[in-house]
């Protein structure tokens, strides 16, 4: 598993104390604080760090933050990567939200092929999440 650092946004080793390349001391994080850099790093010009990001919203399932899923649709919007799309589709599913749910219901069938079976994940594991929080 690797973090992204919050400060130079290069990827890190999980269980490093500090990135090597500028420094920062991981210590230093909190999880609202990774969750923000984490969407500010979806927006990074390198890809692999959009899809890095997307991929460590998802593994570790961080809460459902409006701000959050409301960013992940709009790249799902604007992104036509077919990979970062997927990683996008699996960090939804993870986070999780109503909001989430009804978007990727309302547009299953607009996503690349690659995606497909990211998208039916996704909408199972929310829906699961939803019918035990009622």
């Amino acid at each position: 598993m690797f973090y992204i650092c919050p400060r130079c946004f290069k990827l890190a080793k999980y269980g490093e104390k500090k990135c090597k390349y500028c420094g920062f001391d991981f210590k230093e994080i909190s999880s609202e604080e990774y969750s923000s850099k984490l969407i500010k790093a979806l927006e990074h010009p390198d890809h692999n760090v959009a899809v890095v990001a997307s991929n460590i919203i998802a593994k570790l399932g961080i809460k459902s933050e409006e701000k959050l899923i409301k960013r992940l649709i709009e790249l799902l919007q604007e992104k036509k990567d077919p990979y970062l799309e997927s990683a996008i589709i699996k960090a939804l599913g993870e986070v999780g939200s109503k909001k989430a749910y009804a978007f990727l219901i309302k547009n299953k069938g607009n996503f690349s092929v690659i995606s497909e079976r990211e998208i039916e994940k996704a909408i199972n594991k929310i829906k699961s999440k939803m019918d035990r929080n009622n």
